[in-house]
């Protein structure tokens, strides 16, 4: 009940042209006169109204007209100013065929807009990685902190997909998805999530605000800052609060339910300068006392660098911070004390001695000693790379026991009994290296493993692995991460490990990068390119899934941008600084579509995009008229003297030719050189492009002064044809003006990276756009009057009513809407922070048919 009463509240609450009580005072109607035919009918109120011709089977196949009617700004023809309307039809299709008999065919007038949440696909909480995506070692993602708290909770974050946001969630000690902690819930006082950076909206909500764009990066704390980077989570024992710290070892306290009221930093262990205008690095790892009231931190280390790139020459042999020692951190006090270490003449410094021994690379450094573990007893255990040893200490640090373990990486012990766990790691950045964990059934007497289990390659990758054991009941269940697992979890048997659940297994999420939708208005397939290259597609929905998209068996099609001729059947994509190409749509896999005799399906130059390290590729959009002439966004390859202007996305348009390619461009130099994103056409020709033309007015409560809103929040301007597509195609020559500019807040248009978003503009002329910082989605008429608009905050957990809504919200779950397409019954919206895709269905107030008379 509480689910159906949800969506009740969503669909009446965001329509904004129509009355609560409008209806028809007359019709509809529909007279003949010969061929042609006059629709008429007359609200009660204003609102907003589609009129559209049905075929027998009840699909539209003409869009006759969309727009509010009694608003001050008059609605697009062919309506008319007033409620009372005589709409005259040609009998024609969309294609301008005449339609035949009019046996079967019905005239739909629809009135008042609302949308219901319909389905969710992903917003995967298992997924961290995923293998069809990102650059390997320059993408962003990372595993960076996995902690097993007393009460069985294990806690994981990192960044949840190949170029960030940050991702914080709780799990039980099996495996089983509990929350998100980060992104921060929605629906709490704002006092208690104020720490975090958030924007009051009018309605008493709060969005994040944005450190980055790029990333995006979703507060202006630690967690998270610019290209991806995101905190580590330091083990502290306290099951209520979480420890989170930067690179430059500052930190923050964070409620284990997703509450920071502070979010000003501090230094985690002090005073953490090293002399010589060197740096403290190292892979660090921190165990809590069995109390909580200190910590054993090790794996850090004062370096030599190559101040020019930041490489690391060898480690320092003196002084506090110096190699191979174990601190003891007291928090209350402030106190850091070396516990254990290694003799100061024995620890390797230079880089060729330590590359062999502990696996030290320039890139990817290690430290003699790794990580570092607690018993319930006190004896602390830690990673001795360098000796090749896990070595045992007792409280006072004297040395009980060392059990021979070759590059020692990360440690684990049992709370139930004397089996220790050990992650070994090797391999550098030039080299393939294996990650194992490694099972001891007695740390006290053992010295070779009851059980080795292979993780998997590591050699590109310069993160450390992670490792904690945690109690159910009385089973006893061994976490292990690392950024390509990224999560396995095993129970310790008492002779070996089981698998108990695999995070990459257990979520079936394999698109972890929705920035470019489009939908298929034919059929309502999903059609999804990510900044990678990779690209998926939904087709079922009543089991909907993303699939990846295939040329051929074994064969996946790569591409940054996705555009479908809906008419003719087609798909064109375009890959990083590549020709635009062209497939068939038909059959489980996309097969090239020839153009001419030449047998190619390349239908463009190459135009360059965007592409930067560890951000991906920006491709700012391309579109498919209805005649088949193409749009793009770009410069093209040959074109080196605008280079200069930067991925800045100029305007072409290339006139379809059935026999010979490529096509000609047609560069819209008025246009000029401005940062867009987004390009479409409507079915009467008309191209719609989205651009950055200056600081939005008007902005949101709460927005007024954010910079981010202020100079990434565009418009959209829209062109009309210069030519006919019957014989000199839309656009034989250059518009000198936009037709209208619609002063709208869209986008976000990234500043600096061409992350992009993506409108949509459906069969009647209206558009679908993303404003993705507030966060909402907006439908206008072709005159650019509002019709519709939904959207509030909202992490993975707020599922608007559907299944799993751990956090429900008054309106439908946001928390950055990039693309917004749209066809006949539905809405697409694609969130890139909680990495899902929403498919709203349309409702309306008033939905009555006419049939069409005979001759």
């Amino acid at each position: 009940m509480r689910r159906t009463n949800a969506l009740i509240v969503i669909a009446s609450a965001v329509s904004l042209s129509a009355a609560d009580d409008v209806s028809f005072t007359a019709g509809p109607t529909v007279a003949r006169n010969g061929a042609a035919m006059t629709v008429a009918f007359t609200l009660s109120a204003p609102a907003d109204v589609e009129v559209a011709v049905l075929g027998a089977d009840g699909r539209v196949i003409r869009h006759v007209a969309a727009g509010v009617l009694g608003g001050k700004t008059p609605p697009p023809a062919p309506l008319k100013p007033g409620l009372a309307q005589a709409i005259a039809w040609d009998g024609r299709d969309d294609r301008g065929d005449p339609v035949g008999e009019a046996a079967g065919l019905s005239v739909r007038v629809r009135a008042g807009m609302g949308v219901t949440l319909d389905r969710i696909v992903g917003g995967d909480p298992y997924a961290f990685y995923s293998r069809v995506m990102g650059q390997g070692d320059h993408a962003a993602w990372r595993i960076t902190g996995l902690e097993a708290k007393p009460d069985g909770t294990v806690y994981v974050l990192g960044n949840a997909n190949n170029y960030g946001p940050p991702a914080l969630r709780a799990y039980d000690a099996r495996g089983t998805y509990l929350r998100t902690v980060y992104p921060p819930p929605a629906g709490k006082p704002v006092d208690e999530v104020k720490g975090w950076g958030v924007t009051v909206r009018a309605d008493g909500t709060y969005t994040p605000q944005y450190n980055d764009l790029s990333s995006p990066a979703l507060s202006r704390t630690l967690i998270c800052a610019t290209r991806g980077a995101c905190a580590e989570l330091v083990p502290t024992g306290k099951a209520e609060t979480l420890l989170l710290r930067d690179k430059n070892f500052r930190a923050m306290t964070v409620g284990a339910d997703g509450t920071l009221r502070n979010g000003r930093p501090r230094l985690l262990f002090g005073e953490t300068k090293v002399p010589g205008g060197n740096r403290l690095i190292g892979p660090c790892f921190v165990a809590p006392t069995p109390d909580g009231a200190s910590l054993y931190v090790s794996g850090l280390f004062s370096c030599k660098r190559q101040r020019s790139y930041s490489r690391v020459l060898g480690a320092e042999a003196t002084g506090f911070w110096r190699d191979g020692q174990v601190w003891r951190f007291d928090p209350a006090t402030g106190k850091m004390s070396v516990f254990f270490a290694l003799d100061e003449g024995g620890v390797l410094t230079d880089m060729k001695s330590r590359g062999g021994a502990i696996g030290h690379t320039t890139t990817s450094p290690c430290a003699a000693l790794h990580g570092v573990a607690v018993d319930a007893d006190g004896r602390v255990f830690v990673c001795d790379r360098q000796n090749k040893r896990v070595v045992v200490l007792d409280k006072d640090g004297a040395v009980v026991r060392e059990i021979p373990v070759a590059y020692p990486d990360a440690v684990a012990v049992s709370p139930a009994s004397k089996a220790l766990y050990v992650t070994t790691r090797f391999g550098n950045y030039h080299k393939k290296g294996r990650l194992a964990l490694l099972m001891f059934k007695d740390w006290s007497k053992d010295s070779a493993p009851a059980a080795t289990l292979p993780l998997g390659a590591v050699g590109t990758y310069t993160q450390k692995s992670m490792l904690a054991a945690c109690r159910a009941g009385d089973d006893v269940f061994v976490w292990t991460a690392y950024t390509t697992l990224p999560v396995r979890v095993y129970r310790d048997t008492g002779a070996g490990l089981d698998l108990v659940k695999d995070f990459y297994e257990a979520g079936p999420q394999r698109a972890l990068d929705l920035q470019h939708v489009t939908v298929d208005p034919a059929t309502g397939h999903v059609y999804v390119a990510d900044g990678f290259g990779a690209c998926f597609r939904i087709t079922d929905w009543k089991a909907p899934a993303f699939e990846r998209c295939m040329r051929a068996a074994g064969k996946p099609l790569r591409a940054v941008s996705l555009a479908i001729d809906a008419r003719n059947r087609l798909l064109y994509t375009h890959s990083h600084m590549g020709p635009v190409l062209r497939y068939r749509m038909a059959g489980p896999y996309l097969a090239p579509a020839p153009v001419g005799d030449a047998g190619g399906n390349a239908v463009t130059p190459k135009i360059i995009n965007d592409w930067r390290i560890g951000l991906g590729q920006g491709d700012r959009g391309m579109a498919v008229a209805p005649d088949g002439s193409l749009a793009t966004l770009g410069t093209l390859a040959d074109q080196k003297e605008r280079r200069g202007a930067g991925y800045t996305g100029f305007l072409h348009v290339f006139r379809a030719r059935p026999d010979k390619a490529p096509w000609e461009p047609l560069f819209f130099k008025h246009f000029g050189a401005a940062r867009t994103g987004g390009v479409r056409f409507d079915l009467r020709g008309n191209l719609y492009v989205g651009r950055y033309d200056g600081q939005p007015k008007s902005p949101p409560k709460g927005f007024e002064k954010d910079g981010n809103f202020l100079r990434s929040t565009g418009r959209i301007w829209k062109f009309a044809p210069t030519g006919s597509a019957a014989s000199e195609g839309p656009y034989p020559k250059e518009p000198q003006k936009p037709a209208k500019v619609y002063d709208i807040h869209y986008g976000s248009i990234g500043p600096v990276f061409s992350r992009t978003p993506r409108f949509g503009v459906d069969g009647f002329g209206r558009v679908y756009y993303p404003t993705s910082l507030v966060p909402h989605v907006s439908v206008i008429d072709n005159e650019g009057n509002a019709i519709l608009r939904f959207g509030t905050y909202g992490n993975r957990d707020s599922t608007g009513g559907l299944p799993g809504d751990l956090v429900p919200t008054k309106n439908i779950p946001l928390a950055w809407p990039n693309s917004v397409d749209a066809d006949d019954d539905h809405i697409y919206v694609s969130d890139i922070v909680n990495i899902r895709l929403l498919r709203l269905a349309k409702t309306y107030r008033l939905n009555a048919a006419a049939k069409v008379p005979g001759r």
